[in-house]
């Protein structure tokens, strides 16, 4: 694989789950299922049973999560393969770009 498309699968990996983890923080929920909703790095870490560390890398693009690690942290968030596949194929270039600099911005 040439380094241009891992490091684009990277990016629309982070791009996405931090998506897909910004829709529960935005999700309408009652009292009840307050704890059921998962809105941090270390809710997913607990509930998939993963090195916050990890999700943490993940979540900004400094790792390539191997397909069980995904597994785990979209099954942590609630969400399912192909919740996470609508969202990566729907990333274009100026998201990866405006990722990109928000990376930056923050080193």
């Amino acid at each position: 694989m040439k380094k241009i498309d891992e490091e684009n699968i990277k990016l629309k990996t982070a791009i996405s789950l931090r998506r897909l983890l910004e829709s529960n923080k935005n999700y309408p929920h009652n009292e009840n299922d307050v704890d059921a909703i998962v809105k941090s790095y270390g809710k997913i870490s607990d509930e998939g049973d993963i090195r916050k560390a990890t999700v943490s890398n993940i979540l900004n693009a400094k790792s390539v999560a191997k397909s069980t690690t995904l597994i785990l942290i979209l099954e942590a968030m609630g969400f399912s393969l192909t919740d996470f596949a609508k969202t990566y194929y729907s990333i274009s270039e100026p998201d990866i770009v405006a990722f990109k600099k928000f990376l930056l911005s923050r080193e």
